[in-house]
């Protein structure tokens, strides 16, 4: 996969900006001072949230006048120390630390520790030729400036419009989640960020509920994820499954009796009581290599719950998975859809773990898709426009039925042409950069003219 170079971030801009005013600063008081403190301060205390910086200051300013404090005591003692001796001055100075990073413990400022220290030292080891009193003061007061300039420049903001009324849903895999890097730190924050400030916000995906909270355990979504391909609606906070595109109970078993004749083993996927289960067909002798090694890597997995025995009459058969060669699949598929007379079948084929002859073949209901889904949760939120972003097939549908949609720049073609437009850059950092821009606007800023119109777009 092609990598690109990080942008220059947000906090990287405002921190420079706190710097150069804590410079201001200092010329304007006559260059009276010493602006190193001051700038230190400003980079240490700059957060990337406005909450964490308000406190990250109060902690701080704590944390400089404990360390001024103790550098006062500490300077009026060394000086009785011989300086034919002074090497036990450095002995002293460095003990102090320990009680500095005591007192932020006992007082819980531990974010302030390192900012204690750096003003203990700075006075104590300073040859300024002031009184011990006036240099720390003076010290005390260069780092609290830049600690306030740090927090005012955090605090500052253009004012923005915002998308309240729009849905934003991406893919999973392929977009926002890459296989390498998993979820990136700016995508991790930045996402954060927006839900925090209201961002309606959810994730389509082919994964299970359970397989998808793992990489997304630092996001914190609000909104119900699509899952297992639109088969599910599964509320993260509550841990439970809203909705479900099963198959017929009568027609899921007559699949498995089907393949249960032509010698088949076969993975019922079934949500019982809140729960999503595998029923598995008994393994003891398998039939290729590729549907071992499919049970076997997946049985580890601690997302997924396999069980040999029946399926639950209350259970919902959400899909049926069969590891088998392309011309295997052509043959079930074919079958299935002869007795298939009510056409509720939707048919899906998986190369991605297989060898290359072979592929996993899910069956679900023709519903379970992430349109279908997607059309469901909107039915159920105030937003009535959808802004979608994708890469794979199985996103298609989802990017066609959108007001506006987003394939990634490495989605396939036909993903690509389903979307309105194709992103340039690469990775989750662009997708979220996209959404960034379309739900919190500079005031000069419009909407696309797609989501500026009062009903969605047909096509």
């Amino acid at each position: 996969m092609t990598h690109h170079l990080p942008r220059v971030g947000l906090r990287m801009i405002k921190t420079s900006l706190a710097v150069c005013i804590c410079f201001l600063i200092y010329f304007l008081r006559g260059e009276e001072g010493a602006p190193v403190f001051s700038t230190i301060a400003a980079i240490i205390c700059m957060q990337p949230q406005v909450e964490n910086s308000r406190q990250a200051a109060f902690n701080r300013i704590v944390g400089t006048l404990v360390g001024a404090v103790f550098a006062i005591l500490i300077v009026y003692l060394v000086r009785e120390i011989p300086w034919y001796y002074r090497i036990f001055r450095y002995v002293v100075i460095s003990l102090t630390i320990i009680p500095v990073m005591y007192v932020t413990v006992l007082l819980k400022k531990t974010g302030a520790t390192a900012l204690a220290g750096i003003v203990l030292l700075s006075t104590c080891l300073s040859n300024a030729g002031q009184p011990p009193i006036v240099d720390a003061m003076n010290r005390s007061v260069e780092t609290i400036i830049g600690i306030l300039v740090s927090l005012v420049v955090n605090s500052m903001h253009l004012p923005r419009k915002y998308s309240d009324d729009c849905l934003f849903v991406t893919g999973f895999d392929g977009a926002l989640y890459d296989e390498m890097e998993g979820i990136t730190p700016y995508v991790r924050f930045e996402l954060n960020q927006l839900i925090h400030d209201g961002m309606p916000f959810t994730i389509a995906t082919e994964r299970t509920p359970a397989s998808l909270v793992s990489d997304l355990k630092d996001v914190e979504l609000r909104l119900p994820v699509i899952a297992m391909d639109g088969a599910v609606l599964y509320d993260v906070k509550d841990k439970r499954y809203l909705a479900t595109n099963g198959l017929d109970r009568t027609l899921a078993d007559a699949i498995c009796d089907h393949a249960d004749k032509k010698g088949y083993h076969y993975f019922r996927n079934v949500v019982w009581e809140n729960v999503l289960l595998i029923y598995y067909n008994d393994f003891k002798d398998f039939k290729n290599e590729a549907e071992k090694q499919t049970y076997l890597s997946n049985r580890r997995s601690p997302y997924r719950n396999y069980v040999n025995g029946e399926v639950p009459e209350n259970g919902i058969v959400v899909y049926i998975l069969l590891v088998l060669k392309d011309a295997e699949a052509d043959v079930l598929e074919a079958e299935l859809q002869e007795m298939d007379t009510k056409q509720e079948l939707l048919f899906l084929r998986d190369k991605s773990e297989t060898p290359e002859d072979y592929c996993h073949l899910k069956i679900y209901h023709k519903n379970a898709t992430k349109e279908y889904m997607l059309q469901r949760l909107m039915e159920e939120i105030p937003q009535k426009k959808c802004v979608a972003f994708g890469s794979n097939r199985n996103d298609i549908s989802m990017l066609a039925a959108a007001d506006l949609s987003f394939a990634t720049a490495s989605a396939i073609p036909e993903a690509a042409a389903a979307a309105d437009q194709q992103l340039k850059g690469y990775g989750g950092d662009s997708v979220v950069r996209k959404i960034a821009h379309l739900y919190e606007r500079l005031p000069w800023q419009n909407l696309p003219k797609e989501l500026r119109e009062s009903e969605k777009r047909e096509e």
